[in-house]
C-alpha cells in the first residue's frame, strides 16, 4: 500500500510532520515510515568503516554490537568531560559506537565528531520539540543508512523522554532492538511540579515504556516502581554503577598544586548544570551571609539555559562580584584542588558523580541527602547533610565549616578514606556489566519470535 499524497506533500512541512508525530502516538500505531522519504545511502562516514555484516540476532558471527546512543546530555561533546570519557573507555568492548546529541535550540549546532576510531558523536538541534524526531531521523538516514543496510544493531536511549521517542520511531522503522534508560523517577507529583514541560515528559515516558520490552534503571526503588506501573516489561534490570575513583586520585596527584583563586581566603564551590531543574538557588542562599566578605567567593561550574537567571539572582541578593561563573568543566578536578569547601545541593544521578569526585580529591563535603550519600557518609563525620530544600540547615552547617578549619580538614580526610575503602573500581568488569546489560535486548523473546516458534 503507498504512501497517501497528503503525507508526500507533508515531507518537507513542520506543522504536518508534528502533526504526524501526535498521529503515531495517538492512535498507537507505527507510522514513521509514512513520513521518511528517500533513505538512499549518503553516509560521510561509509567509506572509514569496515564493511561487515550486520547482526541480526544474539547469535551473530561478529562479537562484538555496533550500538547507537541517543541522549539530551551535551557534556557527551566537552572534550575531557567524564561522560565522554565514559564512552570512550566503552569503545574498547563495541564494534562501533554511535551517538545522537538532541542538543537545546540555543546551542544550536550540527556537525559530527570523531571520538575514537570506532566511535562518532552526531549533535543536532531542532526548533520545537515536535521537531526533533525527524532532525534525528534526518541524522540516521545521511549518517547510518549505508547501502549495506542501517549501520547500528541496536538503538539505546538514555532518557525516557524526546531521546525515547527519536529512539523508539528509529527502532520502530529500521527494525532494530530498542532499549531505554530510566534515571529518574518520573512518576512522583513533585516532576510535573518542577517544569511546564514536565507534564508533556511524562506523556512521552508513559508511551515509550509502554511500548519497551527492554528497560535499564540507575535504583532499586526506580526499578520497584517501574515494575508495577509497566507489568509488560519482560527486560528490567539495573544498570551497572562505576566511580572511576583511581583516575579521580591520579589526576589529583599529577595535576600541580596551584592556587587558582589567590585573591580570596575561602572559596566555596558548587559543581552542576545549569538548567531549570538545578538548585544552585539553595547554594547562593546558603552562602549568601557569609559571602557580604570581598575575601569568600563562591565559585559556580558548570553552564545551561539558566545560567543567566542565576547570574541576575546574584545582583539581586548583592553578591554578584563575589560569585564567579566558570564554564570549563574539563577543569573541574583543579577546581575543587583550589577550593575549601564543596556544596551540593543537588540530587540528580549526574551530582552524584560529582560528589564521588569531590570526596576524592579531598574537599570537605556539604551535600543534600540521597539514599548513595546517606550510604557513604555519615553525618558530622565524614560530611554534612541536609534535607535537601533545608537551607537554613545548609547556612547553619556552612557556617560550622567557615568558622572550624580543623573541622574542614578532618571531614576532608574522612570522606577521602571512605572513598577508598567503600568504593571499589574494576573498570574492566563494568565495561562487560554494561555491554551484558545492552546485549541483552537481543535475548527478550518479541512477540514476532513467539510466533515464530
Amino acid at each position: 500500500m503507498g504512501v497517501p499524497s497528503n503525507r508526500l506533500d507533508a515531507m518537507n512541512d513542520p506543522s504536518a510532520k508534528a502533526g504526524a508525530v501526535l498521529e503515531y502516538v495517538l492512535n498507537d500505531e507505527p507510522k514513521i515510515e509514512e513520513v521518511v522519504t528517500d533513505l538512499k545511502p549518503q553516509s560521510a562516514i561509509e567509506e572509514e568503516l569496515t564493511k561487515k555484516p550486520l547482526v541480526a540476532s544474539a547469535a551473530s558471527a561478529r562479537s562484538q554490537s555496533r550500538v547507537l546512543f541517543i541522549t539530551q546530555d551535551v557534556s557527551v561533546l566537552i572534550e575531557g568531560s567524564l561522560q565522554q570519557l565514559h564512552y570512550k573507555n566503552l569503545s574498547t568492548i563495541f564494534d562501533e559506537i554511535h551517538i545522537i546529541v538532541l542538543c537545546e535550540s540555543w546551542q544550536a549546532r550540527r556537525d559530527v565528531v570523531r571520538l575514537e576510531k570506532n566511535m562518532w558523536a552526531y549533535s543536532t538541534a531542532a526548533r520545537f520539540w515536535w521537531l526533533q524526531p525527524f532532525v534525528v531521523e534526518d541524522i540516521a538516514r545521511s549518517q547510518l543508512q549505508f547501502t549495506d543496510g542501517f549501520r547500528p544493531d541496536c538503538i539505546i536511549a538514555l532518557d525516557p523522554f524526546e531521546a525515547g521517542i527519536c529512539g523508539m520511531l528509529l527502532a520502530s522503522y529500521y527494525k532494530r532492538e530498542f532499549q531505554v534508560h530510566v534515571c529518574e523517577d518520573f512518576l512522583l507529583p513533585e516532576f510535573k511540579k518542577k517544569l511546564p514541560e514536565n507534564r508533556r515528559k511524562v506523556f512521552m515516558a508513559s508511551i515509550v515504556l509502554r511500548r519497551s520490552r527492554s528497560v535499564r534503571v540507575s535504583t532499586l526503588v526506580l526499578k520497584n516502581t517501574l515494575a508495577k506501573k509497566f507489568a509488560h516489561i519482560k527486560d528490567l534490570a539495573l544498570l551497572p554503577r562505576q566511580y572511576d575513583v583511581k583516575s579521580i586520585i591520579a589526576a589529583t596527584e599529577n595535576l600541580p598544586a596551584g592556587d587558582l583563586f589567590p585573591q580570596f581566603t575561602l572559596v566555596v564551590l558548587f559543581v552542576g548544570v545549569l538548567d531549570h531543574e538545578s538548585t544552585l538557588f539553595r547554594a547562593m542562599d546558603a552562602c549568601r551571609t557569609i559571602l557580604q566578605s570581598p575575601k569568600v567567593a563562591l565559585v559556580v561550574v558548570g553552564d545551561g539555559p539558566a545560567k543567566k537567571e542565576f547570574q541576575k539572582r546574584a545582583e539581586i541578593l548583592g553578591i554578584r562580584k563575589q560569585v564567579l561563573f566558570e564554564s570549563d568543566t574539563a577543569k573541574t578536578i583543579p577546581y575543587m584542588q583550589s577550593s575549601d569547601i564543596f556544596i551540593c545541593s543537588d540530587t540528580t544521578e549526574a551530582s552524584e558523580e560529582v560528589v564521588i569526585s569531590a570526596a576524592a580529591v579531598g574537599i570537605p563535603l556539604l551535600l543534600a541527602k540521597t539514599a548513595l550519600r546517606n550510604d557513604l557518609f555519615v553525618d558530622g563525620e565524614s560530611g554534612f547533610l541536609c534535607d535537601k530544600e533545608d537551607t537554613i540547615d545548609f547556612f547553619h552547617k556552612l557556617g560550622k565549616f567557615v568558622n572550624e578549619s580543623s573541622l574542614r580538614t578532618q571531614f576532608a580526610t574522612n570522606a577521602k578514606d571512605v572513598i577508598k575503602t567503600r568504593l571499589h573500581e574494576d573498570p574492566e568488569a563494568y565495561k562487560l556489566a554494561y555491554r551484558d546489560t545492552i546485549e541483552g535486548i537481543f535475548i527478550v523473546d518479541s512477540p514476532e519470535k513467539k510466533s515464530s516458534k
